[in-house]
């Protein structure tokens, strides 16, 4: 897992363990940075947070797991507009999981998945979270995400990848 970097308005690396940090109801968000996300693993269900979300809070004081992709460092937001950017943001990544979701085929649930993230994160990093954290992700048996990997074969979610405008963040 990522350690949070500490600079301005970044938590401090020594605060708290980042699952705790998400405990403990303090808001926070994601930075904003192009190349960071996280999986919250909760009691039942999984949730993905993209860059500039807000976490903690009252969103994720029943977190379990944590699982850091790309460079993940939290901040506070430190204005209202700050905040509420955050909240939509989070709201966003809700929508876009909810998409995938609505799929009738759990089979194109998974493959649905692992494209966004195979989008956004090296596959090196998706494969070492296991599938049935990411079967929470989209509701599905983490036998359904041994197919979808099996479905999109490596070279075919490497080219995805290969094939996405680098935008500046």
């Amino acid at each position: 897992m990522n350690q949070v970097n500490p600079s301005k308005n970044l938590i401090p690396q020594r605060a708290k363990p980042p699952v705790e940090l998400l405990k403990s109801g303090r808001l926070m968000n994601l930075a904003n940075n192009q190349s960071s996300g996280l999986i919250i693993k909760k009691p039942y269900y999984a949730e993905f947070v993209g860059p500039g979300s807000a976490v903690g809070g009252m969103f994720d004081i029943q977190c379990t797991t944590l699982y850091a992709l790309g460079n993940a460092e939290f901040e506070v937001p430190s204005t209202q507009i700050e905040r509420q950017q955050a909240f939509q943001n989070r709201i966003t990544d809700i929508e876009t999981l909810q998409e995938f979701c609505q799929q009738d085929s759990p089979l194109q649930r998974a493959v649905s998945l692992l494209q966004f993230l195979a989008e956004r994160f090296p596959l090196e990093e998706i494969q070492m979270i296991s599938n049935d954290v990411l079967a929470q992700l989209v509701g599905v048996l983490p036998s359904t995400i041994v197919a979808a990997w099996q479905a999109q074969s490596q070279p075919q979610l490497e080219s995805l990848r290969a094939h996405q405008p680098v935008t500046a963040g």
